[in-house]
């Protein structure tokens, strides 16, 4: 199928489906205090839920692209919605917090298991020149979940947190019944293929893929990981940062929350329109310096005492846009040097992200002492990292480096 014969709907419905997760991280982010007082515990360990669901997240990736590469796209999904469906549903009538962290890790697993076949399937259906493009315009239907989540959270607390679960729920249902009516199978498998063991095989075939004889394609997903990771440790931190730290109101979270949401759209957008095989390695790289940059002075800012919100804010909004750059650009470059293997392929690149994410947001947590330091400088080294393992990538395209069979 040419890539102008697939329909329009197909990438806006992955966009929705890769949504979930967003969803499932911002939604609730106001209702995070009123959790905590319902259930006897501090803020901090209720923060606890989010590092749990990145880490569950993690994988549910890792195992759901491989799994789909041996039997087939559809048929993860459909696990996948179902696991998150009903974990989803179980959070809302938990009595402790403890409940819903191991919930919250079900549901996460779940929403792994449609993230990496997005991603995977996306890889399938268009051409290599196209990818860029593609994944951007499919990150920009899913910004939009953080956009509105935390606005929805703050409308719905009146009602009860419960309320916010069972909401996620009736939209996850809703995807269910398109998935099974409108999306096409993209990478037929079978049962007998299926192996746990071979997952393991099959990433460890894309962690030592060779480009020029060098392990390019790993490094580009360690450098993705890295980066989106600080998205991950400032989600993680988000309430305690804006409704504790700096007094924001719940009514006013999203607005403020929103700011960085915006700057990550503007720079998508430009991806979406720009983004090409040719400057996507250039354009990944400028936005890694940049976080970089960005990180660094607000960990100066924050370790000199001039942190104000004022000051915060701007720069993490600048810090977050770099990954409408980061992402597409270091998608398209990893995803092209796959094809069968696109599943697996995707599976360690967002295993990497979300498990970097949920470990780094966790420490964070742990070492939360009541100011902004200890988030700041883990999030100044995620991008030190990022930067580091990626120095010398080419900003040039590289010639794919799949078996005859895998390429295309």
């Amino acid at each position: 199928m040419r890539s102008d014969e697939i329909p329009r709907y197909l990438i806006v419905f992955f966009g929705a489906l890769v949504a979930l997760g967003p969803l499932s991280m911002d939604a609730y982010l106001p209702a995070i205090p009123a959790m905590a007082v319902d259930f006897g515990v501090s803020v901090v360990v209720v923060n606890h839920t989010l590092s749990a669901y990145l880490i569950g997240n993690a994988i549910g990736q890792l195992f759901g692209g491989a799994f789909s590469d041996q039997i087939g796209r559809k048929r993860i999904g459909y696990i996948g919605i179902s696991i998150y469906i009903v974990a989803t549903l179980a959070i809302a009538f938990v009595g402790t917090v403890e409940q819903a962290l191991a919930l919250r890790f079900f549901q996460a697993v779940g929403g792994g298991f449609l993230t990496v076949i997005c991603m995977a399937s996306v890889r399938d259906i268009y051409p290599v020149d196209e990818l860029g493009r593609r994944f951007a315009t499919m990150m920009m239907i899913v910004l939009i979940a953080p956009l509105v989540a935390p606005a929805l959270g703050a409308l719905l607390l009146p009602l009860g947190w419960q309320s916010i679960f069972l909401l996620k729920a009736v939209y996850a249902l809703l995807l269910l019944v398109l998935y099974v009516l409108i999306v096409p199978e993209t990478r037929k498998g079978r049962w007998g293929a299926f192996s746990v063991t071979s997952v393991f095989t099959q990433c460890v075939d894309v962690i030592v893929r060779r480009v020029d004889g060098r392990l390019l394609p790993i490094r580009y997903a360690f450098g993705m990981g890295l980066s989106i990771s600080v998205l991950m440790i400032f989600v993680t931190n988000a309430s305690f940062v804006y409704l504790e730290h700096f007094d924001v109101t719940p009514t006013m979270f999203p607005a403020v929350f929103g700011l960085t949401v915006l700057g990550l759209m503007s720079t998508n957008l430009y991806s979406m329109r720009r983004l090409t095989s040719g400057n996507s390695g250039f354009w990944f790289r400028a936005g890694l310096r940049t976080q970089l940059v960005a990180t660094a002075l607000m960990l100066a800012f924050t370790a000199a005492g001039f942190a104000s919100i004022w000051v915060f804010v701007p720069l993490m909004v600048v810090t977050m846009a770099t990954l409408g750059f980061i992402g597409p650009g270091g998608s398209a470059r990893y995803m092209s040097f796959f094809r069968e293997l696109a599943g697996s392929a995707s599976s360690v690149n967002t295993t990497l992200g979300f498990a970097l994410g949920g470990l780094l947001g966790a420490v964070t947590s742990e070492l939360n002492d009541g100011t902004l330091l200890p988030m700041v400088a883990v999030m100044a080294l995620a991008a030190i990292g990022a930067n580091f393992v990626t120095w010398s990538v080419p900003t040039s395209p590289v010639k794919r480096a799949e078996p005859a069979s895998d390429t295309g």
